[in-house]
């Protein structure tokens, strides 16, 4: 049997089945408007079962809540799989973090000189070549320029005997002068120049070194500020010299 041939047959016992109940007349009785709505309710859901054409999966829950079929949903919202949220999770925000202390190192420690030896600047001078009048050895300033020539003394504060080896510590020095115009020191060949030393500093006693940059001619006579950036491999200090 067809699908519309059920629905026709279906329909027909339901109107049938409503004209048997109450008197023995032919015809069909009075029926309240709750029945109508009952009868009207059980065709349309009978016919919906049965129409082949019919696929879809929404429901009257009106419907089903009468019919007392409606499905509880769940008592509580589950939460997705994962961790769940902690209210008392503190959350840290980046600028309120604890600051590091700054820490400051003195030029012995940058250096990374023996305990009871003291660097002193001691003067600065300019001139055309580093060391004047000396026959076997001596540096020349580049064309326009002059060698400015910073004297430190190093002394051994302590009552034994220190070795001194500025070479292998690998320091640099970086000279600013008039607060704008800076340069790295000159790496040289002089015996004293103190980014190489490498000697023995006597009980009591002391060593005199050097560190020699150029300057611009014009600004040789005009130096009002000079200092000095010391760094090495994990440590760094800014000293003024002048």
């Amino acid at each position: 049997m067809t699908g519309k041939r059920k629905t026709a047959a279906i329909l027909t016992a339901a109107l049938f089945m409503t004209g048997l109940t109450g008197c023995a007349e032919n015809q069909i009785p009075d029926l309240s408007g709750d029945e109508i709505q009952a009868v009207g309710e059980y065709v349309a859901l009978t016919m919906m079962k049965y129409d082949i054409n019919h696929r879809s999966r929404l429901m009257d829950l009106a419907v089903l809540e009468e019919a007392g079929s409606v499905p509880e949903g769940p008592a509580e919202t589950q939460e997705p799989s994962g961790m769940a949220p902690v209210d008392d999770t503190p959350v840290v925000d980046s600028a309120g973090k604890e600051e590091q202390a700054v820490v400051s190192y003195s030029l012995e420690e940058v250096m990374g000189l023996p305990e009871g030896l003291e660097v002193t600047f001691t003067g600065q001078e300019v001139h055309d070549s580093y060391p004047e009048g000396e026959d076997f050895f001596s540096l020349n300033a580049s064309e326009g320029k002059k060698l400015m020539v910073l004297h430190f003394s190093i002394a051994n504060t302590g009552e034994q005997e220190q070795r001194l080896d500025i070479l292998n510590s690998e320091t640099i020095f970086q000279i600013t002068v008039n607060e704008t115009y800076s340069r790295r020191a000159l790496t040289t060949m002089l015996l004293d120049d103190m980014a190489t030393y490498v000697g023995t500093v006597s009980a009591g006693g002391s060593v005199d070194t050097v560190l020699v940059i150029e300057l611009e001619s014009g600004m040789a006579e005009n130096v009002s500020s000079v200092s000095m950036n010391v760094k090495s491999e994990e440590k760094a200090c800014t000293v003024s010299l002048l």
